[in-house]
């Protein structure tokens, strides 16, 4: 029997008689109790010999613990704070409908991680997403907000959209905002069907695709 060392990846390697018994080696290794605490992967399974013994072949398995999605989110954030230097900012969690995790920043010098107009704040979103589609169980996309940058971005992107709605309706001209994010164009167009007389679209190649409010009443997104 050999029940082996984790990898980094936090896996162990076991194998026995049965995949029973190769399981439950491999849970006493990785120090629980039940498999339901664990990710179990059969490699093979056993076979028996010519008369029983000739040529037969243990069962091998692989487990790993399952990961806990909002506790490893979260260290990860942290350690993103530490190394930016901002170890005492306060992380707030909270699991919202239909799949998405919050994770807001309070707290002192949280300019860095928003960056310019958010682009940092972005690929750090970017970053935690991918982390939690990498874990198993049901996926669960992540909101990551600083000092509540993104409601206050929100309502500037609101604002905007009225000023330009009512000029395109008073000049009867087409307008072209300035590069946005997907995020951001997203609000924008929103803001814009909520508008009689206008309607938005998006023209131009990432990372430099605009949106247009144009003369018309559909919005194409």
């Amino acid at each position: 029997m050999n029940t082996g060392e984790p990898d980094v990846c936090g896996w162990v390697e076991v194998t026995a008689r049965t995949v029973s018994e190769a399981t439950k080696l491999g849970l006493d290794r990785l120090g629980l109790q039940s498999a339901e605490e664990a990710v179990v992967e059969i490699i093979k399974s056993p076979q028996r010999g010519l008369l029983g013994v000739i040529g037969s072949r243990e069962a091998r398995v692989r487990l790993r613990p399952k990961a806990d999605r909002a506790e490893a989110l979260l260290t990860l954030v942290r350690d993103i704070l530490k190394a930016l230097g901002l170890a005492q900012a306060e992380v707030k969690f909270s699991r919202e409908g239909d799949g998405y995790i919050r994770i807001g920043l309070e707290g002192e010098g949280l300019g860095v991680i928003i960056g310019h107009r958010g682009e940092t704040l972005d690929a750090l979103q970017y970053l935690l997403n991918l982390a939690s589609t990498r874990m198993p169980e049901q996926v669960e996309r992540v909101i990551l907000d600083a000092g509540g940058y993104r409601e206050r971005r929100r309502q500037t992107l609101e604002r905007l959209a009225k000023r330009i709605t009512d000029r395109v309706r008073r000049t009867g001209e087409e307008v072209v905002l300035e590069p946005m994010t997907p995020q951001e164009r997203k609000m924008v167009h929103l803001a814009v069907s909520r508008e009689q007389g206008v309607r938005s679209e998006s023209r131009g190649e990432e990372p430099f695709r605009r949106v247009v409010v144009v003369p018309g009443e559909e919005t194409d997104g």
